[in-house]
């Protein structure tokens, strides 16, 4: 073999190793993008059931349930505690939104969080202290809040205790009137 051919020859298997390399890179940086999406998704998830479980607490669960209430007779105290409720879910969502704009939070993720968020801006008490409060939040957070206001019809919200203990009953196969 000429000098000329081991020259040739090991440009060649230069060559096949940067490709493999390439190769090789792309792949490690998808799953990479997997990955980052599924810690972000998982810190989501996370989150809104830290947010749920410390709302369980009885001093909490009845203040919530006071705020969505469509005559909420509030202590200033409650109020400031109804706020910061309010404020939690809002910086929840405000970070979702956030992170599916920057592409870390994917579309079915997002779209879990637009329906809880529906569901949420569905309670008047709600969506009065989103417009108190709305300035706090950046201006993407925001116009995303505003659009899904506009979206959203005014009536008011179903009486999910209700829901719940007639669903209980069909499923315990106890007759209904």
């Amino acid at each position: 073999m000429t000098l000329e051919q081991i020259f040739f020859l090991s440009q060649t298997i230069a060559a096949v190793g940067v490709v493999v390399s390439i190769v090789y890179l792309a792949r490690e940086v998808r799953q990479s993008e997997r990955v980052q999406r599924a810690i972000m998704q998982q810190g989501r998830a996370d989150r809104v059931s830290k947010i749920s479980l410390t709302m369980a607490h009885p001093d909490l669960a009845r203040i919530w349930q006071k705020g969505l209430s469509t005559e909420p007779d509030m202590t200033r105290t409650e109020f400031v505690q109804w706020s910061l409720l309010c404020r939690a879910a809002f910086l929840s969502g405000e970070d979702s939104v956030l992170q599916h704009r920057a592409g870390t939070l994917d579309e079915a993720s997002f779209r879990s969080y637009e329906a809880g968020a529906r569901a949420f801006m569905a309670f008047p008490a709600f969506r009065a202290m989103w417009h108190v409060s709305r300035t706090q939040y950046g201006p993407d957070f925001g116009q995303f809040t505003d659009n899904l206001l506009t979206t959203i019809r005014n009536v008011p919200p179903a009486d999910l205790y209700a829901i719940w203990q007639a669903r209980l009953k069909a499923e315990l196969g106890v007759p209904q009137p």
